[in-house]
């Protein structure tokens, strides 16, 4: 039987070189897998959260021919700060493939991130393999797309400056991520310190914009060698005169490179978002690529860390002042929500509840993040509810799910430390 375990300090060279090639191999020649490089040397040497469990191999034959690393985030569902577990990259040594390797590390993977308490784990990825681990598409694919064609350039009254990312302006560049992700689903949570936001390649552009005052009001990165259209990474603004700056360097970008259109990964909750939807910008929202996934890891604590986020959801509808409950079930594990003028309490008692929603794991991970709707899943037969009430139809118990557990948008965007 294949063994994963922790990979050791001595290993981690092998296991860069080994990553590489894997990508370079995987890619066909398009990719010289020096991102995935960047992204396992750049956390193992330079992130205050790794810890040496976090990178897992298998060995076989005296050398290792599998790894993947869990990249430790905490992330935003709400107003809930829950533990994200982020796994990127999985590799398997060129020649290896298909033996197994893969599997051995992932499901070990799976069940040391439950041990290491994280509530939820997201990745992107390849449709057809992750769902073999518990894994379900729950993130969109959201965008801005700016099309020079028909977006022209916004008036600029403020006077400004354009200056190269410094480490000094971390703290000003971090509040306006916050603020500008705030309300997206799955966002990292990230700190003002030199590594969150450290570019890795010279080949990436990160920009700030000064205003008048000295202060920062907006930044975006460029990677001059993503695919083409694809070439911004992130973009920050702290109000309309931001907006305006960062949207006028971005077209002006695009025609100098001559690109049909330039496309600008957000949500459409973003600032800047709503800002160039009023400039005859695109807004984009791919549900169907099944590109990015979510597992949850521990429903008990993800809904307990969920309860003034639940809480805010109910009040905001007509069940602010009822008295009912609800079970979650899944498998052999049965979580009771009880709700009481507005308050809400998480149990694990076996107690019957008014209504209980019941559904796999691959149902309950898109439920979770928004990503479907209960209505959906239903309608798809992958979740059902049930009452305990006489005479009653589910109508109000499929209500009560959708005020807990809203459609939106869900986004784990690109971590600073995989700027390419």
């Amino acid at each position: 039987m294949l063994q994963a375990r922790a990979a050791e300090e001595a290993e981690y060279e092998e296991i860069l070189t080994m990553t590489q090639e894997a990508f370079r191999k995987a890619a066909g020649g398009r990719s010289t897998g020096e991102l995935e490089r960047n992204i396992v040397e750049a956390t193992v040497t330079a992130d205050s959260n790794f810890r040496k469990g976090d990178l897992r191999i298998v060995e076989a034959e005296g050398k290792i021919v599998s790894m993947m690393l869990i990249i430790r985030r905490q992330a935003r569902i709400g107003r809930a700060i829950v533990n994200n577990a982020i796994v990127s990259p999985v590799a398997t040594r060129a020649g290896h493939e298909k033996k197994g390797y893969c599997s051995a590390v992932m499901r070990d993977a799976i069940s040391y991130m439950k041990q290491q308490e994280f509530d939820i784990t997201t990745l992107w990825g390849h449709p057809w393999l992750y769902t073999h681990y518990g894994y379900s598409p729950a993130m969109v694919g959201s965008s801005v797309t700016i099309k020079p064609e028909r977006c022209h350039p916004t008036d600029v009254k403020d006077t400004f400056t354009m200056q190269p990312y410094e480490e000094t302006q971390a703290k000003e560049v971090t509040d306006i991520y916050h603020r500008n992700t705030i309300n997206q689903i799955l966002a990292e949570i990230r700190n003002p310190e030199p590594f969150e936001w450290k570019v890795y390649s010279p080949n990436v552009e990160f920009q700030t914009v000064i205003d008048k005052k000295g202060r920062v009001i907006g930044y975006y990165s460029i990677s001059h060698t993503a695919p083409s259209g694809r070439n911004v990474l992130e973009i920050g603004v702290a109000n309309t005169e931001a907006c305006k700056i960062v949207f006028n360097k971005l077209l002006d970008y695009a025609k100098e490179k001559k690109l049909a259109e330039l496309i600008c990964p957000m949500t459409p909750q973003h600032p800047f978002a709503q800002f160039a939807y009023w400039q005859n910008a695109e807004l984009r929202i791919t549900m169907a690529s099944g590109a990015g996934f979510a597992r949850t890891l521990n429903m008990t604590t993800l809904l307990s860390k969920m309860k003034e986020e639940l809480e805010s959801r109910l009040n905001h509808s007509e069940f602010y002042n009822k008295t009912i409950s609800l079970a979650v079930k899944t498998g052999k594990e049965t979580i009771n929500i009880l709700i009481n003028d507005g308050e809400i309490i998480v149990l694990t008692d076996e107690e019957k509840a008014d209504y209980t929603v019941e559904a796999p794991l691959s149902s309950l991970n898109p439920l979770a993040t928004g990503y479907k709707s209960i209505h959906e899943l239903i309608e798809r037969k992958e979740a059902t509810i049930n009452s305990i009430r006489a005479n009653t139809k589910n109508l109000k118990g499929i209500r009560l799910v959708d005020v807990l557990f809203p459609k939106s948008t869900p986004y784990g965007s690109n971590l600073p430390l995989v700027w390419e």
